[in-house]
């Protein structure tokens, strides 16, 4: 019996010792050796890194502090994750910005109006109100409120422009308002002329790509007639439900991580690289969070 248990013991101990595999090696898995990259690297990455966020080069004193802690940290990336939420995120107070957070409000706020109204200064939005606003009291005083209502409305779309910058920097909207607002007034108008090219203008300006035959047609009727559709799946009867609407998708948030790619790298993103970020950016809105996964990376930072 006790032959017969040892026996048994023995080819189990030989079964299992057998199942053992060594371990598997993947090559070309070592970690990037960051020690060969060269001080004109780094000062690029960090000139780089200020430009796309606050708007302007560091001076000397920001270059030397953000270099060495890159330095410091063998350019990790948490070393990078910082220097890009300080830019972004600090109300410290900085000479001639006030605060990096305010630099990187107003750079954002530029670029939204370069990338929508051409870049129309405030001086030009505050003169369009000012004249909105003489013809209102015209309006009212010949009683005609039916021009005077209109006014309003477009008096109201142009102060929601100016608005965004310090609701933005409050934390009060996520930057993706920003673009609803730009393609709801007067200036976006006047820019795109009539109905035919604001339909096209907005699906090019939002989603990077041109409506279908059907999206115009509906898109066409909604801001042209208020006549009541299904648009992206919303009942929209006038043109701020379309614009509302369209500024409500899925392709419009993935349209704002196209952006980000296209400003900050010069390509599209990849389909990877889309799916990785879209579901948290829908969940979060927060555009900070973009660009943050864009230039902590190797390709960004040229490497």
């Amino acid at each position: 019996m006790n032959k017969l248990f040892i026996t048994l013991f023995t080819l189990v101990v030989v079964v299992l010792t057998g199942c053992n595999k060594d371990p598997e090696i993947i090559g070309g898995n070592n970690p990037p050796d960051y020690t060969k990259i060269s001080t004109i690297k780094m000062q690029n990455y960090v000139n780089r890194m200020f430009i796309d966020l606050v708007g302007r080069e560091p001076l000397d004193v920001e270059m030397d502090e953000n270099v060495n802690l890159l330095r410091s940290n063998n350019l990790s990336v948490n070393a990078r994750r910082q220097i890009i939420q300080k830019l972004q995120n600090s109300t410290d107070s900085v000479f001639g910005d006030g605060s990096y957070r305010k630099a990187y409000s107003q750079y954002m706020y530029n670029l939204a109006k370069v990338r929508t109204i051409e870049g129309a200064s405030d001086e030009d939005i505050n003169m369009r109100i000012g004249n909105i606003v003489f013809g209102m009291k015209e309006d009212s005083l010949l009683g005609d409120w039916e021009s005077y209502n209109k006014g309003l409305l477009e008096k109201n779309n142009l102060q929601s422009i100016l608005d965004t910058k310090v609701q933005f920097f409050d934390g009060q909207i996520p930057y993706d308002v920003f673009f609803s607002r730009m393609v709801n007034n007067s200036i976006y108008d006047f820019i795109h002329m009539n109905t035919f090219n604001f339909v096209n203008s907005t699906f090019e300006d939002l989603l990077w790509r041109f409506p279908t035959s059907t999206e115009f047609l509906v898109g066409f009727d909604i801001v042209e007639y208020n006549k009541p559709n299904l648009f992206f799946n919303k009942l929209c009867t006038n043109k701020k439900e379309y614009v509302d609407a369209i500024c409500d998708t899925n392709e419009f948030f993935e349209g704002m991580i196209i952006w980000c790619y296209r400003t900050l790298l010069s390509r599209e993103p990849k389909s990877q690289e889309t799916s990785e970020i879209l579901g948290e950016y829908i969940l979060n809105r927060d555009i900070r969070k973009i660009q943050e996964k864009i230039m902590i990376t190797d390709e960004y930072a040229n490497f």
